[in-house]
């Protein structure tokens, strides 16, 4: 995730860069071949692309073809050399085009565009002896910055098909997917219409009320319809001091109220405000102490305090937190117990709060919003939009 499953948030000028493709591994077994159906259900009279990227067993990066093949990217000497064009060229709306995936492909992801090509890069060799595939950015330098492009993102692998839409980089032009298989038939909705447009007028609303850069996410053509709204993390703008009152509450509550964080996996830790630092008793913090988080640690939930640190109890403990966080729960009744002294009803209720995934979810029916989004009471419905198949017979990804 830009949620856990979803690839961390790279740079301002791309999404992927040589050094987070895996080093080369072993060939796994054959891929049993998997029928994928592209569906333009733009409603739009312009043209449309598909574009399916990953990386192959061995940690190659690639693109499948219109024959289903997955194949391997040109090695480059010069940084952002053009790809080659690995488009797949999309009927009229209403239309379908099936093609089979005949390998395995890791960390993927099926690209539409509307009435233009994405531009795809490469970059020379990493330490990891592999090139980078270059995908779009997030700054107006970019070149596909005026282009309108979307994503989901998946693994085929011989454990199984996991694919999901995510907002923890951005929202664009509606998905859907549909798969069935062992697992029967799973369906994941899209946007639902309208919704764009009503997240983008809510965050330049938002900008309007407490003057944080919220409408700079806001990302429009030429001719002002907007294009995607880019997360937070995302933001060409310093949030700067944005959290600063909140947190200065939530550090002032806990340094006389123990904060309660369950684990749901690995225990339950206690902490309480010393010195400016929210220290939980018994845990291991790797020596990276929980003083007061940043606004660009809170959004991506990847840094300073906030750090990941793998699968461990700190880890864990920072999941929670981050999640409070951003949802703005710990000075609610019951916010010193986390995560189940509150409910999903209860999200956001302060005014300084992740404005921008409180209106995903104000309109999505389903996806992340920022990296720990799975976090939730214990027993609660999932939010992430993903299907998971290990013996998967079809799949289908629309553009709605």
């Amino acid at each position: 995730m830009l949620s856990r499953r979803t690839f961390l948030a790279a740079s301002a000028a791309a999404l992927t860069t040589p050094a987070r493709l895996p080093r080369l591994a072993p060939p796994t077994a054959a891929a049993v071949p998997l029928p994928i159906t592209l569906r333009n259900n733009s409603g739009s009279g312009a043209a449309v692309y598909a574009y399916i990227s990953g990386a192959d067993t061995g940690g190659w990066p690639g693109f499948v073809g219109p024959d289903g093949a997955f194949a391997r990217l040109p090695s480059s000497s010069s940084p952002l050399t053009p790809a080659p064009d690995y488009s797949i060229a999309l009927g009229p709306s209403g239309s379908s085009t099936t093609l089979t995936l005949a390998d395995h492909v890791i960390g993927g992801r099926v690209w539409f565009s509307v009435d233009r090509k994405i531009q795809f890069f490469v970059n020379p060799p990493g330490d990891n002896g592999v090139p980078g595939l270059v995908q779009p950015g997030f700054t107006g330098s970019d070149p596909n910055w005026l282009t309108d492009w979307t994503f989901c993102e998946f693994t085929y692998d011989s454990a199984n098909l996991y694919a999901n839409i995510s907002y923890v980089d951005l929202v664009a032009s509606p998905i859907s997917l549909q798969t069935t298989g062992s697992a029967g038939p799973q369906s994941v909705s899209p946007l639902p219409a309208g919704a764009l447009g009503s997240i983008a007028s809510g965050l330049i609303a938002q900008h309007a009320s407490d003057g944080a850069p919220w409408d700079t996410l806001v990302a429009a053509g030429s001719d002002g319809a907007v294009l995607r709204v880019l997360s937070p993390v995302h933001s060409s703008v310093d949030f700067g001091g944005y959290w600063t009152p909140y947190l200065d509450q939530v550090w002032s509550r806990f340094a006389g109220t123990p904060l309660t964080i369950d684990t749901q996996s690995v225990g339950t830790y206690t902490a309480t405000v010393s010195g400016g630092v929210l220290t939980f008793a018994g845990l291991d913090d790797h020596g990276v102490a929980f003083t007061v988080p940043s606004a660009a640690d809170i959004f991506g939930c990847n840094s300073g305090p906030l750090y990941n640190s793998g699968g461990d109890a700190r880890a864990a403990v920072a999941a929670r937190l981050g999640a409070a966080l951003n949802r703005s729960t710990l000075l609610l009744a019951g916010g010193e117990n986390q995560p189940d002294g509150v409910t999903a009803a209860q999200y956001y209720p302060d005014a300084i709060t992740n404005h921008y995934a409180r209106l995903v979810h104000q309109y999505a029916t389903a996806g992340y919003a920022f990296p720990y989004d799975d976090v939730g009471p214990t027993g609660s419905a999932p939010v992430d939009g993903h299907l998971q198949d290990p013996a998967p017979t079809s799949w289908t990804v629309s553009l709605d």
